[in-house]
């Protein structure tokens, strides 16, 4: 069951709508994750890492006056995998991020964990280098 292979795992969620990222922090939470952190814009990410785990991300796009492209880069040079979920399609994302994953909004909570487990389970991340 999908929701046992996030057991444990630290998600990072950065989203600037605070009931998407509520019902995002419940879902994963039910789904057995620990919720590392839950912001509404990008965190300073050297500071968030030195404080907590981080197995995987979950990033909407457009965080007010800000995207989350450079915070998905700098996850990524540090193997920790993302996850876009956003309203907007892949058309806006850059070549060099296209192989992120991207859910849309509204998301169901079974493709929600099921997307984060598989991203997991490729071995991308933390545990599985």
């Amino acid at each position: 069951m999908s929701e046992s292979r996030l057991s444990g795992r630290h998600i990072l969620i950065v989203e600037d709508n605070f009931y998407q990222a509520e019902d995002s922090r419940d879902s994963l939470a039910r789904a057995g994750a620990v919720i590392a952190a839950c912001r509404g814009t990008p965190p300073d990410l050297d500071a968030l890492l030195a404080e907590t785990q981080v197995d995987i991300a979950l990033l909407d796009i457009h965080l007010g006056p800000v995207r989350s492209f450079d915070l998905a880069r700098a996850l990524r040079a540090r193997a920790i995998p993302v996850i876009f979920l956003t309203g907007y399609d892949a058309g806006v994302v850059p070549a060099d991020l296209a192989d992120i994953p991207l859910i849309a909004k509204p998301a169901d909570t079974a493709a929600l964990v099921d997307t984060l487990a598989r991203r997991l389970d490729a071995g991308d991340g933390p545990r599985g280098t």
